[in-house]
């Protein structure tokens, strides 16, 4: 099996093997990536597991089987449960403990030879974030999950409300998933870190961290509309990936330019990195150029 029908329309084949973020803005965003994706896998005869908060898991699971038009599968096939009482079960997030769920029932779908393991969840939002360095070994655990999933019959879809995280929380996202989706396109992840890379960066005493919800809408006021359309189209390019050089290309002028508005914007941004830039741009749904 080279490639796998998410069942999302308009999303391109993936991988087995894949960690990925679906990025989306409220519920109904949410609903049109989740259902679709756990409904291919059911009449696919795949293995789904989904671990949300804020959907009753009877309602998911009737929905679902409803869609995919098949038997109510049994429990070990298709687990749906608040993500507090997995994430949390002992009162408290473990990387261990979340690692081994997943890889259990990767296990299983390995030993019986066919078919994959569909996974995908939310944060328990805010009971992680409320745990002391509870959103650390969160990322912690999605770094570690590239490991388990690599090479394996299995996606393992992570999903995130782009308004309802701070920017230094969305970086880690970008961070610790090599694939992102958004707006139905699959996109290989410039801003990816090998589990060895994301835990020397976290390691480092200059390290800045403020992982958190987002602010409240109203409260601060957004600079986004400041952008001039040069620094927009600059912006989807670095959402791309793009290196200076490659930017100036495309626009015609001196990667000098380039990097004098990218500082311009950082300013009027109050940020300080590429992927805070890729983060609002992909807030505010700026599509590359």
């Amino acid at each position: 099996m080279t490639v796998v029908d998410s069942g999302i329309p308009g999303v391109d084949q993936i991988p087995p093997g894949t960690h990925l973020c679906a990025l989306y803005s409220g519920s109904g965003e949410r609903d049109d990536l989740l259902f679709p994706f756990l409904s291919k896998g059911l009449r696919d005869g795949d293995t789904c597991v989904c671990y949300i908060d804020g959907l009753d898991h009877g309602a998911v699971r009737a929905r679902t089987v409803g869609e995919a038009g098949v038997a109510d599968p049994q429990t070990d096939r298709f687990d749906v449960r608040p993500a507090s009482e997995v994430y949390l079960q002992s009162g408290r997030f473990s990387v261990e403990h979340m690692t081994s769920v997943l890889s259990d029932n990767l296990d299983q779908v390995v030993s019986e030879g066919s078919g994959l393991l569909r996974a995908t969840g939310e944060m328990p939002w805010p009971g992680v974030l409320l745990q002391p360095h509870g959103a650390d070994d969160f990322f912690e655990y999605e770094a570690a999950l590239n490991d388990v999933v690599d090479r394996k019959p299995a996606i393992f879809m992570c999903m995130y409300d782009l308004q309802r995280f701070g920017l230094e929380m969305l970086v880690a996202v970008l961070k610790t998933h090599p694939v992102v989706l958004l707006d139905r396109a699959v996109l290989d992840n410039p801003h990816f870190l090998t589990r060895a890379e994301y835990d020397a960066e976290v390691a480092d005493p200059t390290h800045r961290r403020s992982l958190g919800a987002a602010p409240a809408a109203g409260r601060v006021q957004d600079p986004w509309p400041s952008l001039t359309p040069s620094e927009l189209r600059i912006a989807g390019f670095v959402a791309r990936g793009l290196k200076n050089k490659d930017i100036a290309h495309q626009l015609f002028v001196s990667s000098h330019t380039v990097d004098a508005h990218l500082k311009h914007m950082f300013s009027k941004l109050g940020i300080h990195s590429r992927v805070e830039l890729t983060v609002l741009t992909m807030q505010h749904r700026t599509p590359p150029d």
